[in-house]
């Protein structure tokens, strides 16, 4: 955001939504960091740590996503987004309170990180809604793309600051801490962010609860600029988590690289999308004043995606291991430069239903990294690392191709 398109209100959301995605992103990796403790000691084994983050957090993080959303249209950010951080500190603190052995503990960590992946799920669909309510509309995607890449460095952060703890203190230190985090993050946004604007209600999802909302739902689904968005989404996301997911064992397995090793070079495709979305973001809200919002945010996301696609494939083949994951993390890099004109988009397409839109953004989202993860070692296995590469890098194309059409439509806004 420029500084006539900011203010120190706008400017001050914005960085403390930047804090949240951070811890967020921390809090949700923090225990893939713990099992190598806590799962021999608390008797499980990691195909119950798998059962634990699948379905306890990331079921309950992406079925969570519209109605979190529809929570932030009605009762506004600053509420909702407390409460929500609130719930990310009793989830770890309860993670580090886990006693006992066998299913008992498994039952109790899997209530924990259920906790963790509902009270998570309204963090970026609710994020959309303080932007749109407290930042001026030319400084949206710029503003949108600081705290998603936030949450990327969170990501990266985790294992360097937890991993130390861990060894110095024992796996509980890790969710003690978090839960610390957690709980001052949550003060710090209720205290320092700003009150919401009323807001109009939306639709009688916002009233009358779940029927209601699964019925908005389906009328937002319905419009076909949202609903070719959110294939677009679904697809960009899927390739997203073939690089979160699969970076790592593509290092080891195809390119021949150490754990060490790969542990190190696993970091550049986070490093680089931290530097590069912020800056794309900014590039697109400056395109708007010349070709309109709409526009920019459409050009830059093609853009990013085809490029994601080329350097896909470039990496695939390049046949210096250094130069590949240069090209694949400059690809991961570029995808995660899409996000905010995603959620731009979505926002600006719901009226006043941004919340209930971009869950439904991000609801398909997971859906399509749900896919990739389940499907990517079937592909690696059948035809191999690099057509496996091909086939996603084909994805992001059809992504770009679906984005583009959302400039079709007669309306430029869904029902409300």
């Amino acid at each position: 955001m420029t500084a006539s398109e900011s203010s120190p209100s706008s400017r001050r959301v914005v960085w403390l939504l930047a804090l949240l995605g951070l811890v967020a992103y921390a809090l949700r990796t923090n225990i893939a960091i713990a099992q190598e403790y806590m799962a021999p000691e608390l008797g499980l084994t990691m195909a119950q740590m798998g059962v634990i983050s699948a379905w306890g957090f990331q079921l309950a993080y992406t079925l969570g996503q519209v109605p979190g959303g529809a929570l932030g249209d009605r009762y506004g950010a600053r509420l909702v987004l407390a409460l929500a951080a609130l719930g990310w500190a009793v989830a770890s603190l309860a993670s580090g309170a886990v006693v006992g052995a066998g299913m008992g503990a498994f039952a109790v960590l899997f209530a924990a990180r259920l906790l963790l992946g509902a009270s998570q799920a309204a963090t970026f669909p609710v994020a959309a809604v303080a932007v749109a309510r407290h930042v001026p509309e030319r400084g949206r995607t710029a503003a949108s793309a600081v705290y998603l890449a936030a949450s990327t460095l969170g990501a990266a952060l985790a294992p360097l600051t937890l991993t130390p703890l861990m060894a110095r203190a024992g796996w509980r230190a890790v969710f003690l801490a978090s839960a610390a985090v957690g709980a001052g993050a949550a003060v710090a946004w209720y205290l320092l962010a700003p009150r919401d604007r009323p807001a109009a209600p939306v639709g009688a999802a916002a009233a009358t609860g779940a029927p209601s909302l699964w019925r908005q739902t389906a009328r937002l689904l319905g419009h076909p600029p949202l609903r070719r968005l959110c294939a677009s989404y679904l697809l960009h996301s899927a390739v997203l988590y073939v690089f979160l997911f699969w970076f790592f064992r593509y290092l080891i397995e195809a390119r021949g690289f150490t754990l060490l090793e790969s542990g190190v070079w696993a970091s550049l495709p986070y490093l680089l999308a931290t530097v590069a979305a912020p800056l794309v973001g900014a590039l697109a809200d400056r395109m708007a004043r010349r070709m309109g919002l709409a526009a920019a945010r459409r050009r830059v996301a093609i853009t990013g995606l085809t490029t994601a696609a080329s350097l896909v494939l470039l990496g695939a083949w390049l046949p210096t291991p250094s130069l590949a994951i240069v090209a694949l993390s400059l690809s991961a890099a570029c995808l995660v430069s899409c996000e905010a004109p995603f959620w731009t988009t979505a926002a600006s397409l719901a009226g006043e239903a941004e919340g209930a839109a971009t869950g439904v953004l991000n609801l398909m989202g997971n859906v399509g990294g749900i896919l990739s993860i389940w499907l990517v070692p079937l592909m690696k296995d059948a035809w191999g690392w690099f057509a496996m590469l091909a086939f996603w890098a084909a994805a992001a194309l059809v992504a770009a191709g679906l984005f583009a059409s959302t400039g079709r439509g007669t309306s430029t806004r869904a029902p409300g």
